[in-house]
């Protein structure tokens, strides 16, 4: 089977009269709404003929839409669209309602409106979001495919690309009419050259915006030039019922560098203006509220829960080491997570737990996934594991030692069985410090182990590597011996001149607590 778009148009040149774009198909096949005296049903903040931008749909949270892909081909296999193909038109769609940093759309406004592949069908098995039909009356828009293809339209919305002979696209009507939504007919219709980023022998100027221009008639949107100039003191009841697309009497075709009616400046960037592509870029903020009141009451079940990631602990401070529980507060449907716990410890349970094991102000964050995408949460400085009390501190002298020489001053018994941390400073900027400790006062041969300088006889555990901490000291938490019948431990500081080899004994000295 032909796997992209350019072969398959050679293809369709084969079994029927190409369609030059610009010749014969019109931007948008939608009818304007008849507002003179239709049906008007409640609510009126986003109805047919009326509109009432409201604080409550502002772009505050996300939606997100799950979106079924229905292909239809003909028997020479024109009209064939790639998964990736499909995955790219999705794509255009999220950075153009999400104003995307560092995409085509980032300078219009963020709607906060996601579109995904649907991950389930209607009787709840797995899926990619995408039907392939063969049919050559379906192919070029005639029949009524839907009642064989369409899926739940209340729950997924439902696209239908083909060689459809009007247009690049149209919807089967608006939202607030009634008695569309959860009818089969219930759709968008993409002519199969204009979907996807890429530019296509139909539509050179192709970048996907004809099924952004699509979906937001779908959400409630009329085109910018609907009604002509309407009425500047009602500008929420006539044209395009919405105050901040300036008013314009007629569409705009191709990409003009200005165009100017109805007083103003014509919205030519907006996408529901006819401009083409490359031009495009736009909704304002009344039109992503209208957008978003269409979802809530015209479209209520269509959105799928938001993943969105949220956690918290407790305790979130205390004397190290120091034990956190974490509970997952994230919203939507989650089918992972990712813990990043700030220390180099990471975790992929729900509700995980984690011992802090050294001093410290730790970064905590939290990655999820579901069907409707990812999402982060991170807390800074969040969890704070302080130092232990401090039980003893041994002195160095601050002078050139060499490795034989003792020089513990003092020492402090401790516990067999429990854990307890060295806590050394460095002896000067650029020297790292090294803790040397010992059941005996210090003697050949010292060995250098995960930055610690261990007497090798020394029946000691090191539970984790020396690191420095905020103050630039080095900290190392040892355990003792359960066996130990009572252990005497020295400590001492000692720092290595990487350059000479010297080992010098710190001014600072060494603090020697329990936890």
């Amino acid at each position: 089977m032909p796997s992209t778009k350019t072969t398959l148009f050679a293809l369709l040149s084969l079994t029927i009269v190409a369609l030059p774009a610009h010749a014969q198909r019109t931007r948008c096949g939608t009818p304007e709404p008849d507002m003179s005296g239709g049906p008007e049903f409640p609510p009126g903040d986003c109805g047919y003929s009326t509109n009432n931008p409201q604080p409550q749909y502002d772009p505050t949270f996300y939606y997100d839409i799950p979106v079924v892909f229905h292909v239809i081909q003909n028997t020479a296999g024109a009209g064939y669209l790639s998964p990736a193909t499909i995955q790219d038109q999705i794509d255009v769609l999220n950075e153009d309602f999400q104003a995307l940093p560092g995409s085509p759309g980032a300078p219009g406004t963020d709607a906060r409106i996601r579109f995904h592949l649907a991950t389930t069908d209607p009787g709840g098995s797995p899926t990619t979001g995408i039907t392939y039909s063969t049919n050559n009356n379906w192919f070029q828009d005639n029949g009524s495919y839907w009642n064989s293809l369409a899926w739940d339209t209340n729950r997924y919305m439902n696209v239908y690309t083909n060689a459809v002979p009007c247009c690049y696209g149209y919807v089967a009507g608006f939202p607030a009419q009634g008695g569309l939504v959860g009818q089969n007919h219930d759709r968008i219709v993409v002519w199969w050259e204009a979907v996807g980023k890429d530019a296509t022998p139909g539509w050179p100027l192709n970048m996907g915006r004809t099924a952004t221009h699509e979906a937001g008639h779908y959400l409630g949107l009329y085109h910018t030039f609907c009604g002509g100039c309407g009425s500047l003191s009602d500008c929420y009841g006539t044209a395009d019922l919405i105050c901040d697309t300036n008013r314009e009497s007629n569409s705009t075709s191709r990409c003009p560098g200005s165009k100017s009616s109805c007083g103003s400046p014509d919205p030519i960037n907006n996408y529901m203006d006819y401009t083409d592509d490359p031009c495009l870029w736009e909704f304002t903020p009344e039109q992503v509220n209208r957008m978003r009141c269409t979802l809530e009451h015209w479209r209520p079940d269509l959105s799928v829960p938001v993943t969105t990631a949220g956690f918290n602990a407790a305790p979130t401070s205390g004397t190290a080491p120091l034990g956190v529980s974490f509970t997952d507060t994230s919203t939507g449907t989650i089918t992972s997570w990712t813990w990043d716990f700030g220390d180099g410890g990471t975790s992929s349970a729900q509700n995980p737990s984690h011992t802090y094991d050294l001093p410290g102000a730790y970064t905590v964050s939290l990655d999820v996934t579901g069907p409707s995408g990812s999402d982060n949460e991170t807390k800074t400085a969040y969890v704070s594991a302080t130092k232990p009390p401090q039980v003893g501190t041994i002195y160095g002298s601050g002078t050139q030692a060499s490795l034989g020489e003792p020089t513990i001053a003092a020492h402090s018994l401790l516990t067999p069985g429990s854990a307890f941390y060295l806590i050394g400073g460095n002896l000067a900027p650029g020297i790292p410090s090294f803790l040397a400790f010992s059941q005996n006062q210090l003697v050949p041969p010292l060995d250098l182990t995960n930055g610690l300088l261990l007497n090798v006889n020394i029946p000691l555990l090191l539970l984790a590597p020396a690191v420095a901490d905020a103050g630039g000291e080095a900290i190392v938490l040892v355990s003792i011996p359960a066996a130990a019948s009572g252990l005497t431990v020295y400590g001492q500081c000692f720092a290595i001149d990487g350059v000479s080899g010297n080992v010098y004994a710190s001014s600072k000295g060494v603090e020697v607590g329990l936890p």
